[in-house]
């Protein structure tokens, strides 16, 4: 299909169903010292088969952490990230990583917005340890959507803002948009071992349980942001161009994103100068969900038996559906983006057997589940497994739950 260059930039400057007019200019901030890195012409499928992804970790509670409406990745208690930890990681056997970032209090008012370049800096410092360890690596913007349970929100990509009206939706889908522009060119000499992952778990407050507190317009806006986040993402050129890109459903649960409403972005935005057509990107989406099912077991620990007949038949059937709508049915790969299990002093067996069964499954399913450690051991939700100044395990305890969870999937 041809199209002049004019109409094509028109089409990207405006994200679908927002009513925007705004162009997605690119941001001053840019690593332009940066060499650019190879990058692959494959598609995300392939990809994820031909470098045997199979398993990965979350450096959650770390870069993602805030206090005060501002970003800094020690004030949940965890120790600055250094080159062992991702070391460990990579040598306990995971091979992806997720590194959840929150950008909140680390940029300027609107509408630039603009990056702290010495936050940016130390996003690529982090990023560079894991890939330095041989691990592929996923960047996103996390907590900055953050709601709890009262509907309070605690970061400016606000939901329910966005619903109050077309000034407010306008505004936090700017907000977004600019951001995701400047991370975008920051790394877009980066090679293919970079992706990007575009929100996390937004919501009302619901948490995407009860379907009557899920208005449908809260799917548009998901729909509408993740087209946004795509948009922004190709308009800044190098390898951004064909990076591949990470897309959630409303909350990231696994029942809203195979649902008929959840739309993956259209990525029809390269511009093939020798032979004058829009070059398809679809094929370099790759679609994610979360799951810590059942909560009182996973996520609350006030349930400590698992592994009945029942409880496994529901991980089957909430997995299942994912490689054949999107895996088999699309050409397209799923990942657990977090899944796991908290500890369960005094049943560590049934946690270990919960952990296998999950990861086994996912990947009889061609799904790649990737563990979540927020780095806590005694309080709170203790999914820690490594110690994070040494990237050993924490105790043979944890080992025994890293060996589980990779030795399901090989």
């Amino acid at each position: 299909m041809f199209l002049p260059l004019m109409m094509i930039m028109a089409c990207i400057s405006k994200p679908s169903g927002s009513g925007a007019e705004e162009k997605l200019t690119i941001p001053d901030t840019e690593n332009n010292d940066y060499p650019l890195e190879p990058m692959t012409d494959i598609d995300a499928l392939t990809y994820f088969q031909d470098n045997a992804l199979d398993v990965g970790w979350n450096l959650g509670n770390t870069l993602d952490a805030y206090r005060s409406g501002k970003a800094h990745e020690t004030v949940w208690g965890n120790p600055p990230v250094n080159q062992a930890i991702f070391s460990g990681v990579k040598a306990a056997g995971f091979n992806i990583v997720r590194i959840p970032i929150s950008w909140m209090g680390n940029f300027g008012e609107g509408p630039d917005y603009h990056i702290d370049e010495t936050y940016l800096q130390r996003v690529a410092e982090v990023v560079g340890f894991a890939h330095n360890a041989g691990l592929k690596v996923i960047i996103n913007i996390h907590h900055d959507g953050s709601t709890d349970s009262n509907g309070k929100d605690n970061g400016w990509l606000s939901m329910n803002r966005a619903l109050k009206g077309e000034a407010e939706y306008r505004e936090v889908t700017a907000n977004f948009r600019r951001l995701w522009t400047q991370i975008a060119a920051y790394f877009k000499n980066y090679g293919d071992y970079l992706m990007f992952e575009s929100m996390n778990e937004i919501h009302d407050g619901g948490w995407g349980w009860r379907s009557e507190t899920i208005q449908r317009p809260q799917y548009e806006i998901v729909n509408q942001w993740n087209q946004v986040f795509v948009d922004a993402i190709r308009s800044t050129g190098g390898n951004n161009t064909a990076r591949f890109l990470v897309i959630p459903g409303y909350c990231t649960v696994p029942k809203h994103t195979l649902a008929d409403y959840f739309k993956l972005p259209d990525d029809l935005v390269s511009y093939d100068s020798v032979s004058h057509d829009l070059v398809s990107h679809n094929n370099k989406l790759i679609v994610t969900y979360h799951y810590y099912d059942p909560y009182e077991f996973g996520i609350l620990g006030t349930r400590h038996n698992w592994g009945s007949d029942a409880d496994k038949e529901k991980v089957v059937n909430d997995f299942k559906p994912f490689a054949e709508k999107f895996v088999d049915g699309m050409g397209i790969p799923v990942i657990m983006g977090e899944c796991g299990a908290v500890r369960h002093p005094g049943y560590e067996q049934t946690r270990l057997d919960y952990l296998s069964f999950v990861f086994k499954t996912a990947h009889e399913n061609k799904i790649v589940p990737i563990y979540w450690d927020n780095g806590a051991f005694a309080q709170g939700e203790t999914f820690g497994l490594f110690n994070r100044r040494s990237g050993e395990p924490q105790s043979p305890e944890f080992e025994d739950c890293i060996n589980a969870m990779v030795q399901a999937v090989r």
